[in-house]
């Protein structure tokens, strides 16, 4: 069963290779041009638009996208922001923003048609964007007002107040990121000019959703453990046959649990069972809300279920944090479920409205000398192996480090050089850029435990 789970997931693992498919949802002129600019970046690309011209409406398509799409791409964060609010987003996502050139090109817009600068209503746009191009422009600020998108703010909103302000002098013109407020506007005889994404932004948003796709293709590529106890289970002497049945019927919920999760498990001794599935699932937050049920359920027959949960590259590194998670549970003297990720960081108690989440301090020897020598912390170095044997590979260049450790490129090459001065790494190759400039450097970190 193992082995099948295993073999399933090499599938899955080269059938990404193939592609990945884009859905876009949003209004349908911005996936219009979302789509435009995707198949020029990369005209191999495959994209399925999902539109609806106004965001709260934007939900109605997101079942069909994520059923058909790898990973998804909203037109505008005011489009990525309600649905976040709404729903549980299970696939990869993001949105294309809007950028300096977006409003750029609203002020060439607003020049072609003698429309003063310093007078303007606009919306979904970050400030620190908008005071960079009023520096740029050298434009001195008169009437200008910014209305950031606000979960659960209607768009109707959105148009009562541009129009407001034009209607009492104080604005001229209205500049949105929303396409259903700018027709409204137009519609209704006020000036309004979109700002509609651009190809630079969508690029950016492309790698954004590369990189987010890869990262829970991985996730889903590790291992999950989990260990269920029946804590305070004992088979009693006095009523054997009661005893042996009401187990069966336990062991009947748990079947049905493994099942809904797609995994294998094996009993271990008398109360305890072990259940293989892998991260991707066992993460979501329907099972994870099918455990709990689980629990609930066997509670009633005045049985404790507690479940420790662990992930890990490896079966055998996955089930060492499910048991280690086990043991935490159990110290909590009560029903629980905790989990220790590949990482060695711990969260819990699942389900529960607080969860704490931590790092375990590592008592590695060959981990705590690698920290002293590099002076990075036990977390850096604990995720830099497991992400490096998970894909085989401890070379890697600066912007690659940089994603792996969430630190930014520079900070990533400082590493890189403290890494190797440190004796743990060296320079495995230099990679022209193709553009020219500075020649990409590959490091292998000689982290090999």
């Amino acid at each position: 069963m193992v082995k099948k789970l295993m073999d399933k997931e090499r599938a899955k693992s080269r059938e990404g290779e193939k592609g990945i498919t884009i859905g876009v949802v949003g209004p349908s002129s911005s996936c219009g041009m979302v789509e435009k600019s995707l198949y020029e970046i990369d005209e191999a690309l495959s994209v399925k638009c999902y539109t609806r011209e106004q965001v709260n409406a934007c939900g109605q398509v997101m079942d069909q996208c994520e059923q058909e799409c790898d990973v998804i791409l909203f037109t505008g964060c005011a489009v990525e922001g309600f649905l976040r609010e709404t729903r549980e987003i299970k696939k990869p996502y993001t949105s294309v923003g809007r950028s300096a050139l977006s409003l750029a090109n609203a002020f060439f817009e607003m020049e072609r048609q003698n429309i003063e600068l310093d007078a303007f209503s606009i919306d979904v746009v970050e400030h620190q964007v908008i005071e960079d191009m009023l520096d740029a422009f050298h434009i001195l600020a008169r009437n200008i007002y910014s209305c950031s998108f606000q979960p659960g703010v209607e768009e109707q909103d959105y148009v009562d107040w541009h129009i407001s302000l034009q209607e009492t002098g104080q604005t001229n013109v209205a500049l949105t990121s929303m396409v259903w407020v700018y027709h409204i506007l137009r519609k209704k005889g006020y000036l309004a000019i979109y700002l509609g994404p651009t190809r630079a932004m969508v690029r950016l948003a492309l790698e954004r959703l590369k990189n987010a796709y890869v990262l829970n293709e991985a996730v889903y590529s590790q291992i999950a453990v989990e260990v269920l106890q029946l804590t305070n289970y004992t088979r009693s002497q006095d009523n054997y046959y009661s005893s042996i049945i009401s187990k069966a019927e336990i062991e009947k919920e748990i079947v049905g649990y493994v099942e809904l999760l797609q995994g294998a498990f094996f009993t271990f001794g008398e109360r305890e069972y072990i259940v293989f599935s892998n991260a991707g699932i066992v993460r979501d937050k329907m099972n994870q809300q099918k455990l709990i049920r689980l629990q609930s359920s066997i509670r009633e027959r005045g049985i404790l279920l507690n479940v420790g949960i662990g992930t890990g590259v490896t079966a055998n590194k996955a089930e060492m944090n499910a048991r280690e998670a086990l043991r935490y549970t159990l110290k909590q003297g009560r029903q629980e479920i905790f989990w220790i990720d590949h990482a060695s960081a711990i969260q819990g108690p699942i389900g529960k409205d607080r969860q704490i989440k931590y790092e375990l301090i590592s008592s590695d020897p060959r981990i705590l000398e690698i920290t002293r020598k590099s002076g990075l912390s036990v977390s850096s170095v604990q995720k830099l192996i497991s992400v490096a044997e998970a894909r085989q590979s401890f070379i890697f260049d600066a912007h690659e480090l940089a994603q792996c450790l969430d630190v930014t490129v520079r900070s990533a090459r400082r590493i890189m050089n403290r890494v190797m001065g440190a004796g743990l790494g060296r320079i495995h190759a230099k990679e022209a850029s193709a553009g020219g400039g500075r020649p990409k450097m590959l490091v292998e970190f000689d982290f090999k435990l």
